[in-house]
């Protein structure tokens, strides 16, 4: 018997010790189901990517935000395990961390205000998901304490606070806001210029020397034929936006990789995720993950009196929360 565990403990422990971990209520899980369904998303994927419409441009960010982070996290992961990078602390602050580096880094050459609300929408995401799992809907899923994973406020604080610290020009603007209690804000340039180091030497470490190369295409992307209605709207989302292929040809050029790893997006049915599989060389991200980033935002806009109440995120996320709506609402 404790041969047949240690076999199953192979293959299963990696899918959930590297992962994402998008611990979901039941009722949030058939809320997005609900929403890609109906009325609310009124365009299907693909043509969300297209239109300029307020709704579905914010659609098209957040999506793009999260995937994005969600991509990167799980590649730090796949580095970690296949460069055998030394992780001092737990790996999962660690792949985050790398995610945010480098989603920062990439967006030097914009304003603050172009590439701000990008991680601020990675950041809302875990909000939102602490939000689901307390106050009203406390009870309905304990926190996780054990877990390998920060919880998912915890998250919160140390994205935001990555995203002032690698932005000085916005901490005065804490005096202004909630957001960040100013005691951690005054340690955030700090966590930044630490959490950049680590990265810069694992790319003078184990990078292709003299930067990205060409011609090491290692990272291939597969697309399962999605099943129909919302997990099809998220594939045709997926192929039209190419950000998967993107990033993959990236880090394949940034690192040298000692074997093929794949990412295949698949039908999850239950279990809307996405994780790092050391046995099969393989990311995989599930259609219904993309979905429920949907019922995030739609959820956030339907609450949102709070945050379009702080300045800084009025200011950058007004368009996105809807904020003008919820002012005008609230007079009526």
């Amino acid at each position: 018997m404790r041969v047949v565990y240690r076999i199953i403990m192979q293959w299963v422990k990696p899918a959930f010790v590297n992962c994402r971990r998008v611990s979901r209520l039941s009722g949030f899980f058939l809320l997005w189901l609900a929403l890609l369904s109906g009325a609310g998303m009124h365009a299907s994927a693909s043509e969300a990517v297209a239109v300029t419409g307020a709704s579905d441009e914010a659609e098209n960010f957040f999506l793009l935000a999260n995937l994005e982070f969600t991509l990167l996290h799980e590649f730090s992961h796949m580095l970690i395990e296949e460069l055998k990078l030394p992780v001092l602390g737990m790996e999962e602050d660690a792949a985050d961390r790398i995610a945010l580096v480098t989603m920062l880094e990439s967006r030097r050459d914009r304003t603050a205000a172009e590439a701000v609300p990008w991680l601020f929408a990675v950041a809302g995401d875990w909000y939102t998901e602490w939000e689901l799992k307390s106050g009203a809907n406390a009870g309905a899923e304990a926190p996780a304490y054990w877990d390998n994973h920060n919880l998912e406020i915890q998250r919160f604080y140390h994205i935001v606070c990555l995203i002032f610290g690698g932005n000085a020009g916005l901490l005065e603007d804490l005096i202004d806001t909630e957001i960040l209690p100013f005691d951690r804000a005054m340690s955030c340039e700090q966590e930044y210029r630490q959490a950049r180091h680590a990265v810069g030497w694992v790319l003078e470490n184990y990078g292709h020397s003299g930067g990205a190369s060409t011609g090491h295409d290692m990272i291939a992307v597969n697309y399962a034929q999605a099943l129909e209605g919302p997990n099809q709207r998220m594939y045709e989302w997926l192929r039209s936006s190419l950000l998967a292929e993107k990033l993959a040809a990236k880090v394949s050029a940034r690192f040298k990789l000692p074997r093929p790893v794949t990412v295949e997006f698949e039908n999850c049915v239950s279990n809307p995720d996405a994780y790092w599989h050391s046995q099969t060389a393989s990311v995989t991200v599930c259609y219904e993950l993309l979905g429920h980033f949907l019922g995030v935002l739609e959820y956030r806009r339907q609450h949102s009196q709070r945050a379009c109440g702080i300045p800084i995120l009025r200011n950058l996320m007004g368009k996105h929360l809807r904020c003008e709506e919820t002012e005008s609402d609230s007079s009526k």
